[in-house]
């Protein structure tokens, strides 16, 4: 795969306060920093902007070739089960050369919750 082929999508759920997203724009830095092959991008599901369906289209625009679709929720719930499948059909369908991955969500990841479990121990530490 040649240089910003591969695009990362963090995908939440937004909110009505646009601080809400301050750690998922960190996360998206974090990401981005240690990705060299591609766009790392935020989209949300709703309530916030971009949407996924904007953030695929601009990628398929862009020529990315694979998207690695991470979740960023706790646990699966309707907008997993439903939502997202019916998105990423719907983008898969526009956008045919797009090859999308869809992860996870990492609240489910025994790795996202052991580090969940650390911060929690050093925020009791620090009391």
């Amino acid at each position: 795969m040649t240089a910003n082929t591969h695009g990362i999508v963090l995908f939440a759920h937004g909110a009505r306060a646009a601080s809400w997203a301050a750690p998922f724009e960190r996360l998206r830095e974090l990401v981005a920093a240690t990705h060299a092959g591609g766009p790392v991008r935020l989209a949300y599901l709703e309530l916030m902007t971009p949407d996924l369906p904007t953030v695929l289209a601009e990628m398929a625009a862009a020529q990315v070739v694979r998207v690695d679709l991470f979740p960023i929720f706790l646990s699966v719930g309707s907008h997993l089960r439903e939502d997202l499948p019916a998105l990423v059909t719907d983008a898969r369908a526009r956008h045919p050369a797009l090859q999308i991955r869809v992860h996870p969500a990492l609240g489910e990841s025994e790795a996202m919750l052991r580090v969940i479990a650390v911060g929690v121990a050093q925020s009791l530490a620090s009391d």
